[in-house]
């Protein structure tokens, strides 16, 4: 059976989630796809080369705005209906992706293991925190361009401070994804929740 990229990709994916970079071996990436470490040497010629490929494809690939939601023209409230769904979609695919079934209560969630992840990105990509910059100021962009054409509408009202709304906006988002990783995951209905209640406020 041919092991292509993507199946190294998803398998290293794998392996970084569970383990520590320093733990992490192509050895045992080996063992979980059925070949040598020299048919791994074919694509990437060493551990740090081969988790930044995973990095920029699992991290800032998948959580990249353009990738992540469907663009909506109508109103604020279903940009936030679709940025809700979204999360979701991008949850269930990394979901799939790790073969993630229940998890027992005493043990963390794959979204916990996510973060534990992004740790590792910072300490171990040397282009991380310029990537991680670009990443957040892509999701603010997306907020702003929202936020701005609802004011424009006169959905939202016409002296909001659209910077402070912006990061309230994805404030909650990032709280709560943060938060709960290490309760059982992200409730996107409750995230849903608190951001409609900031709408609510908002809106004309």
């Amino acid at each position: 059976m041919k092991i292509t990229r993507d199946d190294l990709l998803i398998a290293a994916f794998k392996l970084f989630m569970s383990v520590n970079y320093e733990k992490a071996s192509f050895a045992e990436l080996g063992k979980m796809l059925g070949m040598s470490k020299a048919g791994i040497f074919k694509y990437y010629k060493n551990k740090q080369e081969l988790f930044i490929a995973v990095v920029d494809k699992f991290l800032f690939g998948t959580q990249n705005p353009r990738n992540k939601f469907t663009a909506t023209n109508g109103t604020f409230a279903e940009f936030i209906d679709e940025y809700v769904r979204g999360v979701q979609r991008t949850m269930d695919m990394l979901s799939k992706l790790l073969s993630v079934n229940k998890v027992a209560p005493e043990n963390f969630s794959y979204h916990a293991q996510y973060f534990h992840f992004l740790f590792q990105v910072i300490q171990y990509d040397p282009d991380a925190k310029e990537k991680l910059h670009n990443l957040v100021a892509s999701d603010y962009a997306y907020w702003r361009a929202a936020i701005q054409s609802a004011v424009q509408t006169g959905e939202l009202k016409k002296d909001i401070d659209i910077e402070e709304a912006v990061i309230m906006f994805r404030q909650v988002y990032m709280g709560l994804s943060f938060e709960m990783a290490f309760l059982g995951g992200l409730d996107t209905q409750l995230l849903s929740k608190h951001l409609h209640a900031i709408y609510s406020l908002l809106k004309s």
